[in-house]
């Protein structure tokens, strides 16, 4: 695959009930206008904050995610949230000092190696994740059964965007081999994808693969950036 690829970086988070307001304040208000800033400069293609639907109440129910056009940038300008004091005129250790208060998992890195456009900003999004050791046999069947088939289902499914992505980082039998990632225009639709209908029904099952799924969680986007300005 072309080291070019982009590169998507998740990044879990428990943020306890009584600083969801802190925290969403300043994701809300300050985060969304210095991640614009960078996908304006082209340090950034997307930034997301996802709130998991179904999340367990000692569990990560935040994720942040970036998306990076590659490697290079992804290790050269990851740490965007620097330039606070540029933005918004807040240093960032002002900002962002309550995050040392909070749990925070490792970051995930994984390289796209398919996608289909979206065709409109996701309001929630399913993310699969497997172990599989089949990754490039499971890339080949989706690239040739999946994504043609989910580009004509997504007008009238409320799919607006999807991908799939192997894994850069962390390394080891216990990390996610592949991701791939549902986006949906609302929950009712996500759930239907989800019960097997939606995008998924009519795709000839027989052509492709079984992947066990070891983890599917469905989040709901709470902001994100727009197109470079």
């Amino acid at each position: 695959m072309a080291v070019s690829a982009q590169i998507i970086v998740i990044h879990p988070v428990e943020v306890p009930a009584d600083m969801t307001e802190k925290f969403l304040d300043v994701e809300l208000n300050y985060s969304k206008k210095i991640a614009q800033d960078a996908v304006n400069k082209g340090e950034l293609e997307g930034w997301a904050v996802l709130r998991n639907t179904n999340a367990t109440a000692d569990g990560y129910n935040y994720l942040w995610v970036n998306v990076y056009k590659d490697i290079a940038t992804a290790v050269n300008k990851g740490s965007w949230w620097n330039n606070s004091k540029e933005v918004v005129g807040v240093e960032t250790s002002m900002l962002y000092g309550f995050l040392d208060d909070l749990r925070m998992d490792q970051r995930y890195y994984y390289k796209q190696d398919l996608m289909i456009e979206s065709i409109a900003a996701a309001s929630y999004v399913i993310f699969n994740f497997t172990n599989s050791t089949e990754v490039e046999k499971h890339t080949q069947e989706l690239g040739k059964y999946v994504v043609p088939h989910f580009k004509k289902m997504m007008p009238e499914t409320g799919m607006v965007g999807w991908g799939l992505s192997s894994k850069i980082t962390p390394q080891g039998d216990g990390f996610a081999t592949m991701m791939v990632y549902d986006s949906y225009d609302s929950l009712e639709n996500a759930m239907i994808h989800l019960s097997g209908g939606g995008a998924i029904a009519g795709l000839p099952h027989e052509k492709i693969t079984t992947i066990e799924w070891s983890m599917r969680p469905l989040m709901e986007v709470v902001v994100s950036t727009g197109p470079k300005q």
